[in-house]
């Protein structure tokens, strides 16, 4: 009994570290990353490391070393932005 209780509490909290969330109508896989900035209304999340490295074109060019989660706003008119992570995945929605 006692394992059986173990591993339901371990699965709980797999569980829970796997949990997708949303922002507005934006919904991301996974966890929430820990940081969050606003750059001109677009908020993004991020874990580790996050700048602008360059602009190529007028495209704003971002690094990170971890997650990232972009949520772009509603009519957003903006510069453009690219994201690229180094060990992580790049999620870009768009709210309507």
């Amino acid at each position: 009994m006692k394992r059986i209780v173990m591993l339901f509490m371990f699965c709980s909290l797999m569980l829970t570290a796997l949990a997708d969330w949303s922002y507005g109508t934006a919904y991301f896989q996974g966890s929430q990353p820990s940081s969050c900035l606003n750059h001109g209304g677009v908020m993004i999340w991020y874990n580790g490391d996050l700048r602008q490295t360059s602009l190529q074109g007028g495209v704003e060019i971002w690094e990170g070393t971890g997650d990232i989660c972009v949520a772009y706003p509603k009519n957003y008119n903006g510069p453009k932005m690219r994201f690229l992570s180094k060990g992580g995945s790049v999620q870009i929605q768009y709210l309507k």
